[in-house]
């Protein structure tokens, strides 16, 4: 039979883990444009003390999953020609690998064949019209509402997207997403908000990330030590309920 306490502290042990991983992405990835800060969702205390009462489980802590926190990045101006923020509500639209994919990460890059592509994995980045394609060496402008216009002629206009909810998007990586559910709606933003010469910071706190850091090693030094005492505790019974010779 599992003694319920070191499963317990075990779980505890795994959950703190989990957060520190997270932790750790997120220190690594408050450098990248766009960046959203993930935290790891572990099921609450209530739902587990219900499934406790009703014998479903023991009280322990659970990591369900990841959650993306969507709070914008501050804007920094790069004067880069190339480079976008959106300021309100919004993702630009790339073609990945995977299939359509969404990104605040506005560092783009024309290539030899004049096509508007990420700086990050070299994406084609999407307009009304598909792939955006402009000349090289032209003059390029982005206007407020999203359209390209290349030496003075619009050419073509971003995509800009809002799902219906930040929970129909999976991450493929910390800055680019994707949906979950091919039928998930995403609305096009036809009057977007862009700045051009500007790109949004991630949107994780250095000073934060440190404080957590510390607080999940005063919580994962607490769990071992539960282990410990109740190791120590057993080994004791363990000892007393042995025959004397």
């Amino acid at each position: 039979m599992t003694d319920r306490i070191l499963e317990i502290g075990q779980a505890g042990l795994e959950s703190t883990d989990q957060r520190v991983k997270k932790l750790m992405d997120n220190m690594v990835g408050a450098q990248i444009p766009g960046y959203r800060k993930s935290e790891a969702v572990v099921r609450g205390f209530p739902l587990e003390l219900e499934s406790a009462s009703q014998k479903l489980s023991p009280v322990k802590p659970q990591t369900e999953g990841s959650f993306y926190s969507n709070v914008p990045g501050a804007l920094v101006k790069t004067g880069n020609q190339l480079d976008l923020a959106l300021t309100g509500d919004g993702y630009f639209v790339l073609n990945g690998p995977w299939g359509e994919g969404l990104t605040r990460d506005g560092r783009f890059q024309i290539d030899k064949d004049g096509r508007l592509l990420t700086v990050a994995g070299n994406f084609p980045v999407m307009g009304k019209n598909g792939p955006i394609v402009i000349t090289p060496s032209s003059v390029v402008e982005f206007t407020q509402e999203g359209e390209v216009k290349v030496d003075g002629v619009v050419v073509d206009s971003l995509r800009v997207v809002q799902p219906e909810s930040a929970d129909t998007l999976e991450p493929v990586s910390g800055n680019f997403f994707k949906r979950k559910d091919a039928k998930a709606v995403l609305s096009e933003i036809e009057n977007p908000r862009v700045i051009q010469g500007y790109v949004e910071s991630s949107n994780v706190s250095i000073i934060d990330g440190m404080m957590e850091m510390l607080l999940e090693q005063r919580l994962y030094n607490l769990n071992a030590k539960i282990i410990t005492t109740r190791d120590a505790s057993l080994a004791k019974a363990m000892e007393l309920g042995r025959p004397t010779q």
